[in-house]
């Protein structure tokens, strides 16, 4: 902390302390308060405040929680980034956005919960320009629907729905864009509604991803949403789990600080997953990191404490009282 600040009596040494400590956190990782804030919900303008040491009260309760949101990041920065592996979920999903670009389209992406499909939306937005990802609430609304879209356009919002809906299609209309709504199933009819005529008014191609509930919510002729249906271009079956081959290169990716993991970790791992994507990487990746961080080589014994221990899972693929 600067020593030019003016530092408020509510301070107390171990709280300069811990000021001092986030200071120099921010600038050795290259981040801003506003990732603070972020991490800790605290507003920006009150973590501003306090490592000014102009906070007015005592600012202890708060610095201790920016203390904690920093020694997680730094826990996760240690365990290294997992390199993107590129699935074949994640392929097929591509396939389908390119293609519904290109046609200026409906896609339909339909698959099992846990195989990443919100992971391979994130990848190909980030990848493809002139692509918004919508990550849909529940029951998201027309408006909601339209002010992300504003927001993420960079387009200022005007009163009334239906000028939201118009700037829209004027953000959109002439360019390549493509719009992916993530967990689509979770959309009402009316927002499915407004998709369908921004697509038709804007001629940009539109990927509805979600869960099997999707395809049953849009599937039947002569139904709710025979519109939209009429207007797709592609839909694959849905996929209902990664392959294995698709689990052993993130088990590889992600456990690569651990040397060559063998067939018959790799087929533990796979019996435990059982397709599941989410299984792998949200369950057994941080765990067999935090509990045989440095041990070679990585046995199967490993991997069966860590589902009968640690995610409570009684036989491959089942959790804990399930049946």
């Amino acid at each position: 902390m600067s020593e030019n600040n003016v530092r408020s009596s509510a301070y107390t040494e171990d709280d300069l302390v811990i000021v001092d400590e986030v200071d120099k956190w921010l600038k050795g990782h290259g981040e801003s308060r506003a990732f603070l804030a972020r991490k800790t919900k605290i507003p920006s303008g009150t973590v501003s405040q306090i490592l000014n040491g102009k906070y007015p009260s005592s600012p202890t309760e708060q610095l201790r929680r920016m203390q904690q949101a920093l020694r997680v990041e730094s826990e996760r920065l240690a365990d290294g980034p997992v390199g993107y592996v590129l699935t074949s979920v994640h392929k097929l999903l591509h396939v389908v956005c390119d293609r519904t670009r290109k046609n200026a389209s409906i896609g339909i992406y339909c698959g099992y919960v846990g195989i990443g499909k919100t992971k391979g939306c994130k990848e190909y937005t980030a990848t493809h320009p002139q692509t918004v990802m919508i990550e849909s609430s529940p029951k998201m609304t027309p408006g909601v629907m339209l002010m992300e879209l504003l927001s993420q356009l960079n387009v200022p919002a005007p009163a009334g729905l239906d000028n939201k809906f118009r700037a829209v299609v004027s953000a959109l209309k002439g360019a390549s864009y493509l719009l992916i709504v993530d967990e689509a199933n979770r959309c009402n009819a009316d927002t499915l509604e407004y998709l369908r005529r921004i697509r038709d008014m804007a001629g940009v191609g539109i990927v509805l991803v979600g869960t099997e509930k999707l395809a049953e919510l849009i599937q039947p002729e002569r139904g709710q949403f025979d519109q939209v249906r009429s207007r797709v271009g592609m839909w694959p079956a849905t996929v209902k789990k990664i392959t294995r081959d698709d689990a052993d290169e993130l088990a590889r990716a992600a456990l690569h600080e651990m040397g060559d993991l063998s067939d018959e970790v790799l087929d533990t791992l796979w019996r435990y997953c059982d397709g599941s994507a989410r299984v792998l990487m949200e369950g057994f990746v941080p765990n067999i990191r935090d509990f045989f961080a440095g041990q070679r080589p990585l046995r199967p014994e490993h991997i069966e404490g860590v589902a009968r221990d640690v995610l409570f899972m009684n036989v491959p693929g089942r959790r804990g009282g399930e049946k």
